[in-house]
């Protein structure tokens, strides 16, 4: 059952792929077809190969087989991909959007746009300098990662960490303005420094992002990108640093594994299995798909949450989380069922992404479904059809990628979009401004 839902699901994907029309290997549909082909396909395989790798905690408390649990998933999932595809195809065929963007760097000043992007930069460096004198200093922040999200609560401050993305974008439109090569020394340095300041949370998210980002970038501004042309050695050199990335992160924050680590089995930590389990969520939509039903679907009970918790002052033990990945985590955790609005102080305090699929299933089951993941991508086209219109716009790239890698209908999510839109907003204003003057200059 499982190898022929590897199977299914690599011809799925790869037929996604051919039938879009689009030449833009980054264009909606071909992008989310790479995306589950590598976030879904490596984890289905490894658990072909070798079943016992899987959480058997989920299993227990969906009271199911593997194979059962997996014919499960592979109904809702396709569903789900097909329901994702319709939505690009629909607003696509709704707006009436053609393949093609339009191509013009004649709209900016170099030196307004160099100027803006070294500020951006100082900001955020200047935010992170402010946030590590309050701690006490790098090295304390260095060797007491495991307490990462209590150092960093209400250090609203690093909020302008997120000038970074844009900075980063910036340096790289200055280089294809001007192809210097002090532009393009000022830009490494400037990537560099940014993963450094990313990584020193314990956190790979933001540095992953960000290069990605840097992907899009260099697609879009500098050299568009295909299969046939990727430099092969350079893109598997990559992949491999971000792997060893992706698995020693989580080990270098946590002092309990890292002393483990020295000492017992590196293949428990540095693995291809613990690699996809890093990677990949595949595993929490098996258990999205298999736990909930008609009796226990949650019905958007949890959509207000996030106003409890901002209303609330003082302790909030007795607020339910904005993560409601919280509730999956200590379902399988405590094998005992939870939903919104239980309190976060009546459980353990870990969590799984829940994801858009999660979000849909766990709320109205199939038909949430359909509805999440068409939504999802009408909303991938109509950022992408406005990214066309300014291709050498820095802002909408990191727009569009942030949309095209983390956006749902979460609760978390909505509010990380309500978070960053206000700075997406002003960016967005300050490069209209620059385009502005340069066109009656």
């Amino acid at each position: 059952m499982i190898l022929l839902c590897f199977l299914w699901f690599a011809v799925l994907y790869l037929l996604a792929f051919k039938a879009s029309k689009d030449n833009d290997l980054l264009s909606p549909i071909k992008f989310v077809s790479v995306k589950y082909a590598v976030l879904n396909l490596p984890f289905i395989f490894i658990i072909w190969y070798s079943p016992v790798t899987f959480k058997k905690a989920i299993l227990r408390v969906c009271n199911v087989t593997l194979n059962d649990a997996f014919w499960q998933y592979t109904k809702v999932q396709t569903v789900a991909f097909l329901s994702l595809v319709s939505g690009i195809y629909v607003y696509n065929k709704w707006m009436r959007l053609k393949p093609g963007w339009v191509v013009n760097t004649d709209i900016y000043n170099y030196r307004a746009l160099k100027t803006t992007a070294l500020l951006f930069f100082s900001i955020a460096f200047g935010a992170y300098s402010v946030f590590i004198y309050r701690i006490g200093g790098l090295y304390y922040l260095l060797t007491h990662l495991d307490n990462r999200i209590e150092l960093q609560s209400g250090q609203y401050i690093l909020q302008l960490l997120n000038f970074l993305y844009i900075a980063i974008l910036l340096l790289m439109l200055c280089v294809r303005l001007s192809n210097k090569t002090s532009d393009k020394v000022i830009f490494f340095v400037a990537l560099l420094s940014a993963c450094f300041i990313f990584s020193s949370f314990g956190a790979r998210k933001n540095t992953l992002v960000l290069i990605v980002m840097v992907v899009f970038s260099y697609h879009y501004m500098i050299k568009r990108i295909s299969f046939s042309t990727i430099n092969k050695p350079l893109a598997l050199l990559l992949i491999a640093l971000l792997s060893g990335y992706i698995l020693l992160i989580p080990v270098v924050r946590n002092k309990e594994k890292f002393a483990q680590l020295q000492t017992e089995k590196k293949s428990d930590y540095i693995s291809v299995y613990a690699l996809v389990y890093n990677v990949s969520y595949t595993y929490i939509d098996i258990f999205a798909a298999n736990y909930f039903n008609e009796k226990n679907a949650w019905h958007l009970a949890g959509i207000t949450d996030p106003v409890k918790v901002f209303t609330t002052k003082g302790d909030k033990a007795a607020v339910p989380p904005v993560d409601e990945g919280a509730y999956f985590w200590n379902i399988v955790k405590n094998q005992r069922d939870y939903r919104p609005s239980t309190p976060r102080g009546e459980m353990s305090g870990g969590s799984w992404p829940i994801e858009n699929f999660g979000f849909g299933y766990a709320n109205f089951l199939l038909p949430g479904i359909i509805a999440a993941f068409l939504l999802q991508g009408m909303c991938f086209a109509f950022f992408y059809g406005i990214l066309k219109k300014e291709i050498y716009n820095p802002v909408l790239i990191y727009g569009y990628v942030l949309v095209m890698l983390s956006f749902n209908f979460s609760n978390l999510r909505l509010v990380q979009v309500a978070t960053t839109l206000p700075l997406a907003l002003f960016c967005y204003g300050i490069l209209y401004v620059i385009r502005k003057k340069n066109a009656t200059a």
